[in-house]
C-alpha cells in the first residue's frame, strides 16, 4: 500500500506545483514539506550542489547559525524583498527571502546572479523543512 497525503489547498499554489501534484492525493515519497504547516515545498530530486556541496553551515552577521540545503527549485516558496548582495554566503549571488507560500514561515533564501536567468537556487534551512 502506498502512503498518501491529501494535497494542500491549491487556490494559491504555483501552477508548476499544481501540475506536479496532479490528482487529489499523491505518493508522499520524496517530497519536502514546510516543518510548520506541512505544505509541499520541493522534492528531493531538486537537491543540488553549490560550491561542491548540498549542505552548508553559515553564521549571519547577527551571530545566528544556519544549516542550509541547496535546491534547484522550491515551487512551494514565495520569494520576497529586493535582491541583496551584501552578506551573501555565495559570492556572485544576491539573496531574497524564501517563505512558505501557505503559512509564510521563513524557510530560507532564494539566491540568483544579477541576471537571474544565468543561475539561481534556493538555500533552505534544514530544520525548517522536513521529508517523510
Amino acid at each position: 500500500m502506498i502512503d498518501t497525503v491529501v494535497k494542500p489547498r491549491q487556490g494559491n499554489l504555483d501552477p508548476k506545483l499544481k501540475a506536479l501534484l496532479g490528482d487529489e492525493t499523491h505518493p508522499k515519497k520524496g517530497y519536502i514539506y514546510c516543518a510548520a504547516c506541512s505544505h509541499i515545498i520541493s522534492h528531493i530530486d531538486q537537491r543540488i550542489e553549490v560550491n561542491g556541496s548540498h549542505d552548508h553551515n553559515f553564521v549571519n552577521p547577527h551571530g545566528y547559525r544556519f544549516h542550509v540545503g541547496c535546491f534547484a527549485q522550491a515551487l512551494g516558496c514565495a520569494i520576497s524583498g529586493r535582491p541583496q548582495a551584501a552578506d551573501s554566503w555565495f559570492p556572485g549571488f544576491e539573496w531574497r527571502i524564501a517563505s512558505c507560500e501557505e503559512c509564510q514561515s521563513h524557510l530560507g533564501w532564494f539566491f540568483a546572479t544579477a541576471d537571474a536567468q544565468a543561475s539561481s537556487f534556493y538555500g533552505l534551512v534544514t530544520d525548517r523543512i522536513q521529508s517523510e
